[in-house]
């Protein structure tokens, strides 16, 4: 894992701030590649021993002081270019009414990136009330709520900083440090503890990491759990796969079993897949519709009779617009690939109440995704 962790001023003259994220970006350099990114230059020994006794690397970006355009675009694109070079799975942002680091989070979430916040008490009562209106108003409506709102998650100090985000409203995803260790105290539970949440966040997010070759891994060995046994698959290779984000795919997309159907017909060795239901994950808010077809709501009222196969044709093909294509599970797609292809309906009945209903074109995109996710012969469309 690799984690970059922005924060506008890392010297000791930040003070509790910088000194808890010190302890931070130590205890989990044993355990993952840490970068520190800062606008703060730190003085030459407390670089070099970052880099030598615990492999950080500091990089440096400017910051940006005011709103002036040409300034903003400049950070903009010095931000995203480190960004694209160290491609970080976690982009951590430390502070509070600090525009540079509002940006550093922008930046990081436009390019999908997963970032984590923490305010180290920033946005207590008693801080936001210091000079509201000539500063924490302005900057509350500025960048303050929408880097605390957009964010991937908040890892807040303690209770009472949790309590305090909850107050204003701005934030559901909060998770809560053990107390942080004082100098010189043992860092292990910090590590385990910001290690958990990284990965949680992560696994939340998993189908932004998610590569062509495993989507493709996926789609195959469900094609030939299904497909005719005319139609050649050809084993797939499990070279550079993340078997840990296949099983978030497979769960999400409600076909493991129908999976491990195609690795067994096709005889593919890989490692066991993860127990997804007992892994912690954040909900996704656009998550699939899990579950049959036959479960959607049906939106379209049908002229054919109750119980008919054709009725059921209409029927699935009317949730499937419902839902929309992209919106389809896996578990979906095989459905109606089996409708298309082993239903034994009246294609011309079918064909004019999809046509009476205004699903005539949805289906003929339909036929052609299923052509080339699973091979849908010819014979089998309705047109």
């Amino acid at each position: 894992m690799k984690l970059l962790h922005y924060i506008p001023d890392f010297t000791n003259a930040a003070g509790p701030v910088a000194s808890n994220v010190r302890k931070m970006l130590l205890s989990t350099s044993k355990v993952a590649e840490v970068v520190l990114l800062t606008s703060t230059k730190l003085p030459a020994d407390m670089e070099e021993a970052l880099q030598g006794q615990y492999g950080v690397r500091t990089i440096y970006i400017n910051k940006v002081e005011g709103f002036n355009p040409i300034k903003l675009l400049s950070a903009f694109n010095e931000v995203r270019k480190v960004l694209n070079e160290e491609k970080p799975d976690i982009v951590h942002v430390h502070g509070a009414w600090n525009y540079t680091a509002a940006l550093v989070e922008q930046v990081a979430r436009k390019l999908h990136y997963i970032t984590v916040v923490s305010t180290h008490r920033g946005v207590s009562s008693e801080i936001i009330g210091i000079d509201f209106w000539k500063q924490k108003l302005p900057r509350l409506l500025a960048y303050q709520i929408w880097m605390i709102r957009n964010s991937t998650s908040l890892i807040a100090i303690n209770d009472t900083e949790k309590e305090n985000i909850i107050a204003l409203g701005l934030k559901k995803r909060i998770e809560v440090l053990p107390q942080i260790p004082k100098e010189g105290e043992n860092l292990d539970m910090l590590r385990e503890a910001l290690m958990a949440m990284y990965r949680k966040a992560i696994d939340s997010f998993y189908y932004r990491y998610t590569t062509p070759a495993e989507q493709t891994f996926m789609e195959q060995l469900v094609a030939a759990a299904i497909v005719d046994e005319d139609v050649r698959i050809e084993t797939p290779s499990t070279e550079g796969l993340s078997f840990r984000r296949l099983s978030f795919l497979l769960h999400d997309e409600d076909i493991t079993e129908l999976f491990l159907s195609g690795v067994h017909k096709m005889q593919v060795s890989m490692p066991p897949l993860l127990n997804v239901s007992a892994t912690p994950r954040y909900k996704n808010r656009k998550a699939k519709r899990l579950g049959p077809l036959a479960d959607v709501t049906l939106s379209k009222s049908i002229r054919l009779p109750e119980e008919s196969l054709e009725r059921t044709a209409v029927a699935l093909i009317a949730k499937a617009k419902t839902l929309g294509i992209d919106r389809l599970t896996m578990r979906h797609k095989t459905e109606l690939y089996r409708l298309f292809r082993y239903t034994d309906f009246d294609e011309e009945k079918v064909g004019k109440e999809l046509k009476r209903l205004g699903l005539r074109k949805f289906t003929v995109k339909l036929q052609k995704y299923l052509d080339n996710l699973f091979h849908l012969k010819p014979g089998y469309h309705i047109y």
